[in-house]
């Protein structure tokens, strides 16, 4: 299992990903809209006027805030890879820990069932936040573990110079 450090070493390495799009606001509004129309013309709550909109503005609020910060964080250097999707904590995997490395191309929805961490109950992770390219690493325990990439070339470019053995 990966520790828990955060990056010590400096980067040979790096990216940054975020995990929202721009349209997802107009995913997020047009449903927020009809459901504030709704709300106001059936009038069903018995709440004050001045308190209805909350129901529905405030979890939108949160939940577009929520994925406004959600970025994954891939950072490579001599000693291994930590990685994190923001703001949870770093993870750590050395290069020691590694059986294997090669970028691959997948199915988030297919493999993984969607974007963000996924696999949690398994030994087969993934963390993702966009895009089917990913860093799949093998470790000597059995676990997998998938890092999404939006380089997958520059990636699989810098993987084949700083560790070769590693890469098939």
């Amino acid at each position: 299992m990966p520790s828990t450090n955060a990056p010590i070493l400096p980067a040979l390495f790096t990216e940054r990903q975020e995990f929202w799009r721009p349209w997802w606001w107009l995913a997020l509004a047009i449903p927020l809209a009809l459901g504030l129309v709704s709300f106001f013309m059936v009038d069903r709550v018995q709440a004050p006027t001045g308190l209805k909109w909350l129901v529905l503005v405030v979890p939108a609020i949160l939940t577009m805030g929520v994925f406004a910060l959600l970025r994954l964080e891939t950072h490579f250097d001599k000693e291994g890879i930590s990685y994190r999707l923001y703001p949870m904590s770093w993870r750590r995997v050395t290069w020691v820990e590694v059986k294997s490395a090669h970028v691959r191309k997948y199915s988030p929805l297919g493999e993984y069932g969607g974007w963000g961490i996924r696999g949690l109950s398994t030994s087969n992770y993934a963390y993702n936040v966009a895009g089917s390219y990913g860093l799949q690493l093998e470790l000597h325990n059995g676990d997998r573990i998938l890092l999404g990439t939006q380089q997958p070339e520059a990636l699989r470019q810098f993987m084949v110079q700083l560790r070769p053995e590693q890469v098939h």
